[in-house]
């Protein structure tokens, strides 16, 4: 059933582009190209569009969400989106299992969420016996959520269980009607809850790397598609740049997208998420992918390399032109 919701959605998004463009755009490439959460660090991707960066690259872009990064790569492996930000775990889990997908270049490579309880929980050991939630099994949030229970001394499941809710402010939700005691959250949802009472436990960003986001599409659609993907690179990266650059105009498109209007709530959102945005060339840090293996079960992850995982090669093709410099 949410499968087909999110087929219908990405439908809808199409037949609306086709509704509404004109005939100079009918001649650019159209694209829709996916995201994981309602959170700021996906903030350079909404500059990107609200600017009309994609549209300079010749890209008749639409962007579409998806709640969480699991289910983007079914999506992806099923056509219905070709490009996406998403989140690191779920890609290396479907290239293990055999799946046809890649990174392509960098945008945060490290886990920028919050672990936030509620205000009984005093310390990590009080988790034990607790559950947490996550978006979903095998999506950012998760694998942050994993990491800090084990940074605790806690074993994921056996001490603490973790509960799939959907998305980042549906862990708010329920940690607010006790379904939960705390969660992986990320700016805004992450600000609101501290500034609501919830206590802060840990910000796992500085827990180690991982590929919070990145960007990701398949080998096939890399290979007959070339341009299209050094397009939506170029455009995604004037989008950061703009949005680490443009304070005021980057605060509108967060209200925007995340439908918070509190000026203190969107302040303390950019501040947070454009600190820890790759700056073009997007670099891609392989001690995230590794870090990802490290934490997997599988006997295969044990065989691979993070370099396995990745093809850089338009990245290191517009780093050598010289285009990133010009949008510094």
């Amino acid at each position: 059933m949410r499968r087909e919701r999110t087929r219908a959605l990405i439908l809808m998004v199409a037949l609306a582009v086709l509704a509404t463009v004109g005939p100079r755009a009918e001649a650019a490439t159209k694209l829709v190209s996916a995201y994981a959460a309602i959170s700021g660090v996906f903030g350079g991707l909404w500059m990107a569009q609200e600017v009309g960066a994609f549209a300079r690259q010749g890209l008749d872009s639409s962007l579409v969400y998806i709640s969480s990064s699991t289910q983007i790569a079914q999506a992806m492996l099923s056509g219905e989106v070709p490009i996406a930000l998403m989140g690191g775990e779920a890609v290396v889990n479907a290239v293990l299992g055999g799946a046809d997908m890649v990174f392509v270049a960098g945008a945060i490579n490290r886990p920028l969420f919050f672990m936030v309880v509620t205000p009984d929980i005093q310390r990590p050991s009080d988790l034990k016996g607790k559950a947490l939630g996550v978006s979903r099994y095998g999506a950012s949030s998760d694998f942050a959520t994993r990491l800090a229970l084990r940074h605790w001394g806690l074993e994921p499941v056996k001490d603490v269980a973790i509960l799939q809710l959907g998305g980042i402010p549906e862990i708010l939700a329920a940690m607010k009607a006790g379904g939960v005691k705390g969660g992986a959250l990320s700016p805004p949802t992450s600000v609101r809850a501290r500034r609501e009472g919830y206590r802060e436990l840990v910000n796992t960003a500085d827990l180690g790397f991982f590929p919070h986001d990145a960007i990701v599409t398949t080998r096939a659609f890399l290979r007959d598609n070339e341009e299209t993907v050094r397009a939506f690179i170029k455009g995604y990266a004037e989008g950061v740049h703009r949005y680490k650059t443009d304070k005021a105009l980057a605060i509108d498109v967060l209200k925007k997208y995340t439908k918070v209007t509190d000026p203190e709530l969107l302040e303390q959102t950019h501040a947070l998420t454009a600190a820890v945005l790759e700056d073009p060339p997007l670099h891609l840090d392989v001690r995230g992918i590794q870090a990802v293996l490290d934490f997997l079960t599988v006997p295969k992850a044990k065989t691979v390399k993070p370099e396995d995982f990745m093809d850089l090669r338009v990245l290191r093709e517009l780093e050598q032109s010289g285009f990133f410099k010009t949008i510094r």
